[in-house]
């Protein structure tokens, strides 16, 4: 098939799980056989280039960024003029004008619109655009798409709500390469090394995190806290860090090649995601899959993943952030439970091959 695939950035030009996820679905289709090309809109970035795993990428540059969301206008126009030369053109989150654009397009073409929902909310808009869109732009975006997929049974469910209908929404778990996330082969239980990656964006909780380290450092006064990822509320959080005095225990670095972050999961002792918002994070699965307990977000579509694996807490709590952490800091039986329980979950139910197997098929499907 040739597929065409609508992303706002894609690894390596973007940090974090909805980066890594573009990139590995192009991939692994490509390696499958099939032609896919991505549409992107990354800054300072060539305008055309080859990937070296096998797809293509053309690269609309932004007028303007609104919110973290890259305005490109040329993009529809290209849009209109060659989606009929792919089978199916699959966009990814309807938060992104390009999804948007996509849309639009779609009204205007007979080839199938796939859209993915990689959660329903904004990390970065407002609380009142935020509603405001979902009851309008939203609405519009996934009334144009054929197929809609999500993760979880409760992400369909948010759907359903919003007035989508059921038989357009497919769930298919998301997931990542648990032959590349493996464990340790000698585990250390020793250690207190924190991890977090992502995007530096309000949504993600940052400030309770740091709220929250600072605390464990009048429990655990060895412990060490590693963020990898860049966006607007770096520099913010970096200053945060200096006022608390935390920055000689913190290390901060922008980007990671896919390649060397198995190791640092793998050096860490606990993974934290304090998100307030979330889709479901590949970064929680390959935590997982590398036998690292989790501490995140009690959000209703990680409960069961996080299951066995992990503990939650509730939204914007710091102490008990930092209290839960501590549990699992201070109990090696707790963490090897959690190690296990963790990377079997993965294993037996996040397989990476299986969620483009199934994506592939719903394709052809719509053919």
């Amino acid at each position: 098939m040739k597929i065409l695939r609508i992303a706002p950035d894609i690894y390596p030009h973007m940090v974090g799980g909805f980066g890594i996820h573009i990139h590995e679905m192009s991939k692994e289709q490509v390696r499958l056989g099939h032609d896919v090309t991505v549409y992107t809109a990354s800054e300072s970035v060539e305008s055309e280039y080859q990937a070296e795993a096998g797809y293509y990428v053309r690269n609309f540059k932004p007028l303007v960024k609104v919110l973290g969301n890259s305005i490109m206008p040329a993009m529809l126009f290209d849009l209109i003029k060659e989606q009929s030369d792919y089978d199916v053109v699959h966009a990814h989150s309807h938060l992104f004008f390009s999804t948007n654009l996509s849309a639009v397009a779609r009204q205007l073409g007979s080839t199938p619109l796939v859209i993915t929902n990689h959660g329903l909310n904004s990390q970065t808009a407002p609380e009142w655009f935020q509603k405001f869109y979902t009851a309008t732009g939203a609405r519009l975006t996934f009334a144009a798409a054929d197929r809609i997929l999500c993760y979880t049974e409760t992400e369909k469910k948010e759907l359903v709500d919003l007035g989508i209908k059921s038989e357009k929404i497919e769930v298919i778990h998301n997931g990542i390469d648990t032959d590349l996330f493996v464990p340790a082969k000698e585990p250390r239980f020793d250690k207190q090394n924190l991890l977090w990656v992502g995007r530096c964006v309000k949504g993600k909780g940052l400030d309770y995190l740091i709220d929250a380290f600072s605390i464990l450092k009048t429990i655990h006064p060895d412990v060490t806290l590693t963020m990898v990822g860049k966006g607007p509320d770096k520099d913010r959080i970096a200053q945060k860090m200096r006022d608390l005095n935390l920055e000689n225990s913190t290390i901060m670095k922008d980007f990671v090649p896919n390649s060397e972050i198995v190791e640092m999961y793998q050096n860490s002792s606990v993974f934290v995601l304090p998100s307030l918002e979330e889709g479901v994070p590949r970064t929680i699965l390959e935590a997982m899959s590398c036998g690292i307990p989790v501490v995140c977000s009690r959000l209703p579509q990680l409960v069961d993943i996080v299951d066995g694996g992990g503990l939650l807490v509730p939204v914007k709590d710091s102490q008990a952030l930092a209290d839960t952490i501590s549990k699992v800091l201070s109990d090696s039986s707790i963490a090897e439970e959690f190690r296990k329980n963790g990377r079997r979950n993965v294993v037996e139910n996040y397989s990476w091959k299986d969620t483009v197997k199934k994506t592939v098929h719903l394709y052809k499907e719509l053919i």
